[in-house]
């Protein structure tokens, strides 16, 4: 399809994610609709554009909140494809059950519409964590074949809602002809888009703020090189009825805490690590820690080499994006 063959719709577009996306696909002359949860939230999208130097004039938008089906079938008037970014967050509280039917009724809503309306290709943006090994895991190349076991203790309700949401989508496409695809990041790291910033970042403050850190390993992605593979999966005849993981590199936070006393040796970056045993007590506790500690104490490593295999994807490095994320947090004032 060209350019001129169909909508882009993109879900949630006061999103981090979801504005790269709406960016890079009217930067390249395309027409885009964008979902916003009120009339107002249209101006946040605006602005956020604006202030990037990129005009509006090829944006259109529909008021759907994943919460309730009204407005989706008419938001998919005229669509090529859905690139679904839009997603409730864990906020507080992680192991909060009901992520979990909230997730699946989002899913429900904007897939639902979609196979209804006939729309050819949705892309999903699902999460490594519906690709979680247990941690006595040494595999060192997991890939997209590999599906959480939701019984694995180590695991939040809030990556069960991805897992589930995950695979209520592909169970909901067997049944119909769309194509899907799905999309599972890790850690979403780079520069915001008028200053909307990325839940992750946190990451790179603490860093700057020279907070104690566990040795977490994150599977480090760029927002801009993310926003690129959805596009890839909306486009590219091959994606169809695939995973991909979407990560450029490994990282644990002491080796970007490294990359960053390098990049700022004036700054007084993190060099307290907190040993995992410590995480993992605390973990029983806390729920921020038992967050943190599905990512201490691991053996496997993931193999992300099939984006790259089957649709040309060419992530940067990750010590460039910790860089970039965090020129922009020093650049806000944050850190």
């Amino acid at each position: 399809m060209g350019k001129g063959d169909g909508i882009y719709l993109v879900t949630g577009g006061t999103g981090f994610l979801a504005g790269w996306i709406i960016k890079k696909l009217l930067e390249r002359g395309c027409a885009v609709r964008t979902t916003v949860r009120s009339k107002a939230k249209t101006e946040v999208v605006r602005s956020m554009l604006a202030s990037e130097g990129v005009g509006a004039s090829g944006l259109e938008f529909a008021v759907a909140d994943l919460g309730s089906p009204d407005g989706w079938d008419a938001a998919m008037d005229g669509v090529r494809a859905v690139i679904h970014t839009a997603s409730p967050l864990g906020g507080e509280d992680h192991e909060d059950p009901s992520l979990i039917p909230v997730a699946k009724s989002g899913v429900q809503h904007v897939l639902g519409a979609a196979i209804r309306q006939g729309v050819p290709r949705f892309v999903m943006t699902s999460s490594t964590a519906a690709n979680y090994p247990d941690k006595s895991c040494t595999d060192p190349a997991v890939n997209e074949e590999f599906w959480t076991d939701p019984e694995n203790r180590w695991i939040t309700n809030y990556m069960r809602s991805k897992l589930f949401a995950e695979r209520l989508a592909w169970q909901m496409a067997a049944e119909s002809d769309i194509e899907l695809v799905t999309i599972l990041p890790g850690a979403i790291l780079g520069p915001s888009l008028g200053g909307r910033r990325s839940s992750t970042d946190q990451i790179c403050e603490m860093l700057l703020k020279g907070m104690p850190i566990p040795r977490a390993v994150y599977p480090v992605v760029d927002v801009r090189d993310l926003a690129e593979l959805h596009i890839l999966a909306a486009d590219k005849p091959e994606a169809a009825g695939q995973r991909f993981i979407a990560q450029s590199e490994e990282m644990t936070m002491p080796e970007m805490a490294d990359v960053l006393r390098k990049r700022y040796p004036k700054r007084k970056v993190s060099r307290l690590v907190i040993p995992d045993a410590i995480v993992g007590f605390a973990a029983r506790f806390s729920t921020p820690m038992k967050v943190l500690n599905t990512m201490v104490d691991l053996s496997y490593h993931r193999d992300g080499s099939k984006a790259r295999r089957v649709l040309g994807w060419e992530p940067r490095p990750a010590a460039e994006t910790v860089v970039d994320t965090a020129e922009c947090l020093i650049s806000m004032g944050i850190a």
